[in-house]
């Protein structure tokens, strides 16, 4: 378990590792970059399947959103599914990080509901 100024990670028995955002401040990329410092630091460059838990945030842009997926979050994911609120949300977000994101050959796929996410991240573990 490890906590940041604005997300509190878990490395779950499924080899998924879970990053629960707290608050809106986690979308600025000081924040985006302290996350994945951290992350990359306790795997020691093994690659993991990322769950971006963003159920606790009420209001949320796609270019928030967006700007969480940067090379150092990719440099140690294997695959990534971010939990979001609304169903409209993620129906829209899986369409544009679909098509902007197919060149980085890491699969990323959004949820409503953190059991779905992990069941489907398991795949990548």
């Amino acid at each position: 378990m490890v906590n940041t100024t604005t997300n509190h990670i878990e490395f779950l028995d499924s080899g998924v590792v879970l990053s629960k955002m707290n608050t809106r401040s986690g979308f600025k990329r000081v924040y985006v970059i302290e996350q994945a410092n951290s992350i990359n630091h306790v795997l020691q460059g093994l690659k993991k399947p990322l769950l971006l838990d963003l159920s606790r945030i009420s209001k949320s842009s796609i270019k928030e959103i967006r700007s969480l997926i940067t090379e150092e979050t990719l440099s140690f994911s294997e695959a990534i599914g971010i939990v979001v609120k609304s169903d409209f949300q993620k129906l829209l977000l899986n369409t544009i990080l679909n098509f902007k994101n197919s060149k980085n050959r890491c699969p990323i796929q959004v949820f409503s509901s953190l059991e779905k996410a992990e069941s489907w991240l398991e795949e990548y573990a």
